[in-house]
């Protein structure tokens, strides 16, 4: 009886899989990198994909296409392809900046129906078009597949925390969360090859803004707790003047010094007290190694390291003040102050309209603590 159980299972299963359509390797065109543009009233669909072949190491190819919607894209894009194109090893979405600041999301809403598609795809913006980022980045002899090279460009800064994870599930999370907003990274061509050059700002699914990557970090230290950052900081001479060394062969006349920071921990703990006042309180507490400084510091004295701690925390603090006050004014909470406040009046009292209203008028206190646990080599 077994035997003839058994003997079922084999036989079924192999009829059903003489029905399962056969896709050879050498037969498809694996996308690995995807963009779309606004091109006067209809969409321009640019792919790069790569095409299997032993006795070509470097075989990936562009095609671009315009029609009135993503499938009408791919469609053309087939037509102009010897290869059957497939989107199950896709790396990177790119939207042109013209599109992204009109709305993107009935196309990243597209791209995560397809069931080849995993939601740890990268999304990014492309300053100006996504045609002339990846159409550069194909003919740059530095660069094989624009595809691959962008999502090892992300995953590297991911990973070194230098950059928010930008995927697909991140993306769509942020967009339906009511109390906070989406935001992706910014991509540049430049002297001949692809750059990070910061983020680009959402409202819902509109772009609003850009922030440099300076900005990025501050941003990342409200965000999320920092487990090896890294950041060079400019600090003002005269809040610790008597404790550089005078020095009479090297003068340094700037009016700053500047501190490298390496192995940077951070915390971060924002409470709302109070949802009828709107106030926020942000404690922040950075444990840092310093890498390099740019004077001959007195670092062996314990007050002068204190001073420098203090002066570190003071620039931090300022830096945070301004980026949020740039939020408020841009409309965009890519920190996501909204989900506290919802927390604190709960979800029958909260409403993206609501929020909305009230994020201009919210004001923030913000308290930096810094500790210097080993100083490096000085400049």
């Amino acid at each position: 009886m077994r035997l003839i159980k058994l003997m079922c299972i084999l036989v079924s299963t192999i009829l059903l899989g003489g029905c399962l359509q056969q896709k050879p390797l050498e037969e498809l065109g694996l996308v690995t990198a995807m963009g779309y543009d606004k091109e006067d009233e209809l969409l321009r669909g640019t792919v790069v994909y790569y095409e299997f072949d032993p006795l070509h190491t470097n075989n990936s190819k562009m095609v671009s296409t315009i029609a009135n919607t993503i499938k009408g894209v791919r469609q053309k894009e087939n037509l102009s392809s010897s290869r059957k194109l497939v989107s199950g090893q896709l790396r990177i979405a790119i939207y042109g900046e013209e599109l992204a600041k009109e709305g993107i999301i009935s196309y990243i809403d597209t791209l995560s129906r397809d069931s080849e598609v995993g939601t740890m795809v990268y999304l990014s913006v492309a300053e100006n078009s996504a045609y002339d980022l990846m159409n550069n980045s194909q003919q740059s002899e530095e660069i094989t597949n624009v595809g691959t090279y962008l999502y090892d460009l992300i995953s590297q800064n991911v990973e070194a925390e230098s950059l928010v994870s930008p995927t697909l599930h991140e993306f769509m999370q942020c967009y339906y969360s009511e109390g906070r907003d989406p935001i992706l990274p910014l991509l540049d061509f430049s002297d001949d090859t692809l750059l990070i050059k910061g983020l680009a700002l959402f409202k819902d699914d509109k772009m609003k803004g850009i922030i440099d990557t300076e900005k990025s970090f501050y941003l990342k230290l409200l965000l999320d707790p920092y487990r090896a950052g890294t950041i060079e900081v400019s600090l003002p001479k005269n809040d610790m003047g008597k404790h550089i060394k005078k020095r009479e062969q090297v003068q340094n006349e700037s009016e700053n010094l500047f501190v490298s920071l390496d192995h940077l921990e951070s915390s971060v703990d924002i409470k709302l007290d109070d949802a009828e006042s709107n106030h926020y309180r942000i404690k922040v507490d950075v444990v840092t190694r310093m890498q390099e400084i740019s004077e001959d510091y007195n670092l062996g004295n314990p007050k002068a390291l204190i001073v420098l701690e203090k002066a570190i925390g003071k620039v931090m603090k300022g830096k945070m003040e301004k980026i949020i006050a740039e939020f408020k004014s841009l409309g965009v909470d890519p920190i996501g102050f909204g989900n506290h406040y919802r927390s604190k009046v709960g979800y029958e009292r909260f409403s993206r309209e609501i929020w909305d209203g009230i994020y201009p008028e919210a004001t923030f206190t913000i308290e930096v603590k810094t500790k210097i646990l080993r100083t490096g080599v000085m400049d």
